[in-house]
């Protein structure tokens, strides 16, 4: 009779789950055309009449006409009307970046997400499609339509020399930085600068360092940093950087430069070789310093860590989750006599008045672990029965997500218990 109630209950379940209903709607929120290198934010919303949506999960197609900046997260959660009906919605704001002038098409992409009726109800599934979508780019005047320029309303261009001098002798290194700012627009699309090693410099580019949400004129800024080693005698120049940008509040084609650099290179053998001799014999020193340091703190951290991992190994296998995950693979091995042990183990942990009862206990608090436990111990004596583990296994995850749950909620409620 039990059981007849809990078929009635699942299929009553069932047949909400099945008449939950989503839908996603996308569109362009901005309405008039923009330049290059300027926003448009695409508005991506999840519907659904469940009451809960969860488990975004937003394809959006990349481009070389464009790139995204997806957002951390929804950008607010609100109601809909759909068909007469208020249906849950959750907002998401996409920025998007032309690349180039003309329509730009975003491809039809996939989005998917969960709904429910609500905590502990089963979740429906929605793998949906969106619509394709077009904005419009202008091009700046001047400008050739399919050449990508920055659009903004503050953009600077300089640069450092450290140690500011000239004059290099063969061996020396200085450290060159090229610094550009502006203003509204996404650090990624200030375009890298580059130097060439040639026979009397040899260059070395490091990282770019990228950085945004800055204050006052300018937002974003991009450095690229470089190091020149002089490598032979003679003098040298190394070339100038411009960089042409457009000034949305002119209307204007702007260009910033950056100078060429020369300098003299010439040779001292004697100082090149004591300097030389004096940084091997440095980094020697405090290579064997270092190596020192860390065999001691080898030999004395050596048997400190090892106990410690021990220990948290031993607390680990002693807590509920390590018994748990012992009793499932003891299962997966089909041990059954030990899994008997390791259930009660593992339940003893979680719930010791749950264990003393026994299977007929556990039975009546949770029925419908009733019938997976008969087949449990049903195949503890009689091995010749057909037991399927793997449904036993998925059931006693199941098992185990209730019981905590059920404690979680006893915790919440002390404090109320304690202090009514």
């Amino acid at each position: 009779m039990k059981n007849r109630y809990l078929l009635i209950l699942f299929m009553l379940l069932s047949l909400d789950l099945f008449a939950v209903e989503g839908k996603v709607k996308v569109f362009v929120t901005t309405q008039e055309s923009v330049y290059t290198s300027q926003k448009v934010i695409v508005a991506v919303e999840l519907l659904s009449d469940a009451f809960s949506i969860a488990d975004a999960n937003i394809r959006f197609p990349s481009s070389s006409k464009y790139i995204v900046q997806a957002p951390k997260s929804a950008a607010y959660l609100g109601k809909a009307e759909v068909n007469g009906t208020d249906w849950q919605m959750v907002h998401y704001e996409y920025e998007v970046y032309a690349l180039r002038a003309g329509e730009i098409e975003i491809p039809a992409f996939d989005i998917s997400f969960t709904a429910s009726m609500g905590y502990g109800q089963p979740k429906k599934e929605f793998e949906l499609k969106s619509e394709a979508l077009t904005f419009k780019v202008k091009s700046p005047e001047g400008i050739k339509p399919n050449q990508f320029v920055l659009v903004t309303d503050n953009y600077s261009l300089s640069s450092e020399l450290k140690p500011e001098k000239k004059q290099l002798i063969v061996g020396d290194a200085v450290e060159f930085s090229v610094i550009q700012k502006a203003h509204n627009v996404p650090d990624i699309l200030l375009r890298p600068m580059r130097y060439k090693s040639n026979a009397y410099i040899r260059v070395y580019e490091k990282e770019p360092l990228l950085q945004s949400e800055l204050k006052a004129r300018y937002d974003v800024s991009r450095t690229d940093s470089f190091t020149f080693v002089a490598s032979a005698e003679g003098n040298v120049s190394i070339a100038a950087q411009e960089s042409v940008w457009w000034n949305f509040q002119t209307k204007k084609a702007e260009k910033e430069s950056i100078p060429a650099i020369h300098f003299e290179i010439i040779a001292d053998p004697q100082i090149a070789l004591d300097a030389q001799a004096a940084k091997k014999k440095k980094w020697l020193t405090m290579a064997m310093v270092l190596v020192l340091i860390l065999l001691l703190l080898w030999y004395f951290l050596a048997p400190v860590l090892k106990r410690y991992r021990l220990e948290k190994k031993a607390a680990y296998e002693a807590s509920e989750e390590g018994r748990f995950k012992a009793l499932i693979n003891t299962l997966k091995s089909a041990r059954l006599s030990e899994s008997y042990t390791g259930f009660y183990a593992w339940l003893s942990v979680l719930d010791p008045a749950l264990a003393e009862g026994g299977f007929r206990g556990i039975g009546q608090m949770y029925p419908s672990f009733e019938k997976p436990l008969e087949d449990f111990e049903n195949a503890l004596t009689e091995p010749d029965n057909t037991f399927d583990v793997d449904a036993f296994i998925r059931v006693l995850k199941v098992f185990r997500e209730d019981i905590l749950s059920v404690k979680k909620e006893e915790r919440s409620s002390l404090p109320e218990k304690l202090n009514p």
